[in-house]
């Protein structure tokens, strides 16, 4: 079976000879074929086919890592230009404990409202109208496509550009101003890292790795 991937350091062209590193922490599509994966996990779906990625904050001036801090600490992106535009640079294990997921708000109908917290393998029913979550929350989650991505790192710098939509804050509840009134309705504080929250819901997240 092909060897997963996450681990694989890459560098994405950032502009005319300027490159941003990241690393592939969780290959998602591999951990499907494995069937380690429910059928009805959060990441099967929608996010089949893409991985779940962290960026580091150095612009390089060629392809190759330097070490830096951590720019996003967890998104999910098309691979299909990781490994040819975006060249393989380097590898460093992934600890488990590590690994953080986006947030956001899907459609989840149940008994107390129309919506669920959705992290990694969490999905967590929260009582919010319909209107409530799509309309005045509005973090929809989803994955990014390669060629937007490194607009969301330009404003992940600082860097003014013209992409509407590059704000995380559109796709990520963890850089809205709305996630407080979120974290109301759910069993653990913000603080908590991701593999605390989900440990504490019985999950075991390490086993993607073993």
């Amino acid at each position: 079976m092909k060897k997963l991937m996450h681990g694989k350091i890459f560098a994405m062209p950032l502009s005319e000879g300027k490159y941003l590193c990241g690393r592939v922490m969780l290959d998602i599509g591999g951990n499907i074929k494995r069937r380690v994966l429910a059928h009805d996990s959060p990441l099967v779906g929608l996010l089949a086919g893409s991985f779940l990625i962290e960026m580091y904050s150095a612009i390089s001036s060629s392809p190759e890592y330097v070490p830096s801090s951590t720019l996003i600490s967890g998104a999910f992106v098309d691979p299909k230009e990781i490994g040819k535009a975006w060249p393989i640079v380097g590898e460093r294990e992934v600890d488990p404990r590590s690994v953080e997921f986006p947030e956001s708000l899907s459609g989840w109908t149940h008994f107390k409202g129309d919506a669920a917290f959705y992290c990694g393998e969490m999905r967590i029913p929260v009582p919010f109208s319909e209107k409530k979550w799509l309309k005045d929350i509005g973090v929809l989650g989803g994955f990014d496509f390669a060629p937007s991505w490194r607009f969301v790192c330009l404003w992940a710098l600082g860097i003014p550009n013209e992409y509407k939509f590059a704000a995380s804050e559109f796709h990520d509840l963890r850089f809205s101003r709305h996630r407080p009134c979120v974290y109301e309705h759910l069993p653990f504080p913000m603080e908590m890292s991701y593999f605390e929250k989900q440990a504490q819901l019985g999950l075991h997240f390490e086993r993607l790795y073993e």
